[in-house]
């Protein structure tokens, strides 16, 4: 008790009893901490709402039909709307098939028409189509049976198709491309490569190929018969003859575990050896299109071999994991903090297919699953393929050129691919890397056109490099470029001029590049 006779609050008690002036300062604090956390809240909550907002309006969607009626025909670029003179569906029967191709050759030969086959048509610049053409399709051919250890399969299945009939004999694919929807005749045609470390393109897995020529002879091909005309057709665009049947190699469908790690351009090579020390079946990179890592970090996804093997069917999965797989990806277009929230999820997931799957259920992933549904854009693809030991080089100059276009590329993907020493037009000269690059642009000509210079300048880095780039895309490449690029183009095109006189078989690619040629041999 104090003189008054009061007693004296402790000094507990006189904390709680702040000045004016004090509560003032501590309320503003309080509000102050409580906006930090609301936006805090909203700037993460943003590309949260964008995804759920993609993931209820633009679900998967079926299977898109590309244009092929009465009068015109198209490819999967839906920019090639071109008129045809018929197009000859092929009957299931290989026999009857066989009759009525040389029946049409024949009149093609009298007539002077052209012909050209086609199977997906998801090649982009006009591999399989031509302008008053014949054209020959050859879905129905889809037949295939196990014969000495190989698939013998006929050249318009599918290779979902084939996955599910190799899955429930424990087998299925060594070297296909991420997508199962093109046609193996397709496929063979451009000589896709896969996700297979290690492996050179699919060519490497044929056994041998039956092809008719443009004078209705059927012809058995392989590394010991009719080499020269087995190493023209293979990567020969359909140039060579309609591809029937096909010989190639199954493997084990393993089930394989995935792993991943986030690295550097400068140490992914080490990485990438690292890893295939260990028994992996399919890898890939997958270089950061973040505003926040442009290009400065890549996801190292793995999968190794459990030594289990799966003969269950395969199917493809759209459960509510896919489609938030796609919603995060197609959210992420023109978006940096979707971007930044893709990669933080990706490096955290590790891809789309995280966990534990049979081989050929990785493979069947159909093209559906993330591609555009916007009508007013399109998906373009662009692939450059630089030798292992220049890519951390490559990477930064490729970054400078692509970080303004950086809202319209939404995936780089890293392969690798072995030498290829089978095929007459090789792009894997040694082993490289192939850089998938996926851009999602505006249906316009200014957007057509900055995208064809894009596409020039980055195979002209690309080949200072010592790199090549992939032809079945669109036809941007200068003539320079595509003979540095391709500099036994000319050989190629003699010899499809031996094997086809009258040039029965005939496409807007082959025109694009008897026109280069003739360019490249007269600049002086």
């Amino acid at each position: 008790m104090d003189a008054t006779g009061k007693i004296p609050p402790s000094s507990a008690t006189k904390n709680l009893f702040l000045p004016k002036t004090d509560c003032m300062k501590f309320f503003k604090y309080q509000k102050c901490v409580l906006w930090v956390l609301a936006i805090l809240f909203l700037w993460f909550i943003y590309p949260v709402a964008r995804v759920t907002f993609f993931l209820l309006t633009d679900p998967i969607q079926d299977d898109r039909s590309i244009l092929a009626n009465e009068t015109l025909i198209d490819d999967a670029s839906g920019k090639n709307q071109t008129k045809h003179s018929g197009i000859l569906r092929l009957p299931a029967d290989l026999n009857q098939s066989i009759a009525l191709l040389r029946k049409t050759l024949a009149e093609a030969r009298r007539e002077g028409k052209k012909m050209i086959p086609f199977g997906a048509r998801h090649s982009m610049g006009k591999q399989s189509i031509q302008e008053n053409a014949i054209h020959i399709d050859l879905k129905n051919l889809r037949a295939m049976k196990l014969e000495d250890g190989l698939l013998r399969v006929e050249a318009g299945a599918r290779w979902n198709q084939v996955l599910n009939f190799l899955a429930p004999r424990g087998l299925a694919v060594e070297v296909m491309q991420s997508n199962a929807d093109f046609s193996i005749g397709g496929t063979l045609s451009v000589n896709a490569h896969g996700w297979q470390p290690d492996r050179p393109p699919v060519a490497s897995t044929v056994d041998r190929i039956r092809i008719m020529t443009a004078d209705g002879e059927l012809k058995i091909c392989s590394r010991t018969e009719n080499q020269n005309l087995f190493r023209h057709a293979l990567g020969g665009y359909g140039m060579m003859g309609i591809l029937l049947e096909v010989w190639i190699r199954p493997v084990k469908n393993e089930i394989l575990r995935s792993s991943h790690q986030v690295t550097t351009p400068s140490e992914f090579l080490s990485h990438w050896e690292k890893m295939k020390k260990e028994p992996v079946r399919l890898a890939f990179g997958r270089l950061s299109v973040a505003p926040d890592s442009f290009f400065e970090k890549i996801l190292l996804v793995s999968y190794l071999s459990t030594d289990e093997i799966s003969k269950e069917p395969v199917t493809v999965k759209t459960g509510f994991r896919t489609s938030l797989s796609r919603a995060i990806f197609r959210a992420s277009l023109g978006s940096k903090r979707g971007k930044n929230f893709r990669n933080l999820m990706e490096g955290i997931a590790g891809g789309e297919a995280g966990g534990t799957h049979p081989r050929a259920s990785l493979l069947i992933e159909p093209v559906r699953i993330f591609a555009n549904n916007d009508p007013d854009k399109i998906d373009l693809l662009l692939e450059v393929f630089i030798p292992q030991e220049r890519f951390s080089g490559f990477i930064p100059k490729a970054a400078n050129l692509l970080r303004n276009r950086s809202g319209e590329l939404l995936n780089v993907t890293v392969r690798e691919i072995a030498q290829d020493s089978d095929t007459a037009l090789p792009y894997a000269k040694t082993k490289v890397f192939g850089l998938v690059m996926l851009f999602t642009l505006d249906i316009t000509k200014e957007a057509e056109q900055g995208f064809a210079e894009l596409t020039r300048e980055l195979i002209e880095r690309a080949l200072l490099e010592g790199g090549t780039f992939y032809l079945p895309y669109r036809n941007y490449a200068s003539p320079e470029q595509l003979h540095r690029s391709y500099p036994g183009l000319d050989s190629f095109l003699e010899t499809k001029e031996s094997w086809d006189p009258q040039t029965i078989f005939a496409s807007g690619f082959y025109d694009y590049l008897l026109k280069s040629r003739k360019e490249w041999n007269q600049k002086p």
